[in-house]
């Protein structure tokens, strides 16, 4: 499973943003362009560790526009590719196209920080679904960042050395 895209909409500093992804993509920038944001939003949807509460909209997750005036909804869209587990398609039968691609999405509201959950195999098929239930089959682990990843790994071999023994 490959992120394709993500697509940004009046969410935090981002007014409109579609992001490609590489199978192998770098995130690099000077301060305060928005890098922790687009992390922050894909981890939204895809980091079992943030329970429904760590998900629902605060004001600030509303874009600010240049008049000053705020964005009364914000959207969150990851586009993936390469889909062929079984245990993801199984899960996930009805929202991946026959190519092997799905969709999921995040939308909020600022009127009442309430938000939606969509998935579908298209932008314009999307389907609103009750929970991240996907989660349990897509295996995402968020690493902070690289100054935690020597104690990230060290941790891992331990764990894989203790379910050995």
């Amino acid at each position: 499973m490959i992120i394709d895209k993500v697509e940004l909409i009046n969410f935090r500093n981002f007014e409109a943003a579609d992001i490609a992804f590489k199978e192998s993509t770098l995130i690099i920038g000077v301060n305060d362009v928005g890098k922790t944001n687009l992390i922050h939003a894909l981890r939204i949807l895809l980091d079992k560790s943030l329970s429904d509460r760590d998900i629902e909209p605060n004001e600030s997750d509303f874009n600010i526009k240049s008049d000053g005036t705020q964005s009364d909804d914000f959207i969150i869209t990851i586009c993936f590719s390469n889909i062929d587990e079984e245990a993801v398609l199984a899960v996930l039968k009805g929202y991946v196209s026959n190519e092997g691609k799905t969709i999921f999405r995040f939308t909020a509201s600022r009127k009442n920080l309430d938000y939606k959950l969509y998935a579908g195999s298209d932008v314009e098929e999307l389907e609103e679904i009750n929970s991240r239930f996907y989660l349990k089959y897509i295996n995402l682990r968020y690493v902070r960042s690289q100054r935690d990843l020597q104690k990230f790994i060290d941790i891992e071999k331990s764990n894989c050395l203790k379910y050995l023994n």
